[in-house]
């Protein structure tokens, strides 16, 4: 029993010490925003969450690296769109939770330009569509990577503001019960993708 209470204990301190290594959640994070501006569909919000749970600052640098791995895409996605005339707008549709309806709803919105509102919050539509769409549209460059930061920006704060609330009032009962809040977390977001992916192929787009 003191054996596996001791391996217990390790392995708790063991998360904690990787949800803390700012070295190790600034690349972690990076190629998770890029791989999510470019092809993945999950959101990087969920390293920023499982990083802030921990430790609020190593939550922060998971925020920022994010969403300059997010910048890093819509680079690469403006060279394979705008500069070698690669389909990518097609390739979106293979992609889990997006379809073609919601490609088509995006182009009719960003004819009116870039979106700077809440809606990016609840809309469920993946970043990496609108940029895309507006490359396909002859957005430039420039505009597009300062949407980027906007939209990232208003996509994570929910996220982190919730995880760093919850951190606050509960910080005794994370740091001594790592493992169970990082299974309580990882139950969240299984739940949160799961009602999204059955939400997203039952939409209809107007």
């Amino acid at each position: 029993m003191p054996a596996l209470f001791a391996e217990a204990t390790m392995r708790g301190e063991r998360i904690q010490a990787v949800a803390r290594d700012e070295r190790l959640t600034r690349r972690a994070a990076f190629a998770w925003g890029f791989a999510e501006g470019l092809f993945f569909f999950i959101v990087p919000d969920v390293y920023v969450s499982f990083a802030a749970l921990f430790s609020l600052r190593a939550g922060a640098v998971a925020w920022a690296a994010s969403i300059a791995g997010s910048l890093a895409a819509v680079c690469v996605i403006y060279l394979l769109a705008g500069i070698l005339a690669l389909d990518y707008r097609s390739f979106l549709e293979h992609i889990p939770g997006i379809s073609a309806g919601m490609l088509a709803a995006v182009d009719r919105t960003l004819r009116a330009g870039l979106p700077y509102d809440l809606w990016l919050i609840t809309g469920g539509i993946p970043l990496k569509v609108y940029a895309g769409v507006a490359l396909s549209q002859g957005t430039g460059l420039a505009a597009l990577l300062i949407w980027t930061v906007f939209a990232r920006v208003v996509r994570i704060a929910p996220t982190y503001a919730l995880v760093a609330a919850v951190r606050l009032v509960c910080r005794r009962s994370i740091d001594a019960r790592p493992r169970f809040w990082f299974g309580l977390l990882v139950v969240v977001w299984v739940a949160f993708y799961t009602f999204y992916f059955v939400a997203m192929n039952r939409r209809v787009w107007i």
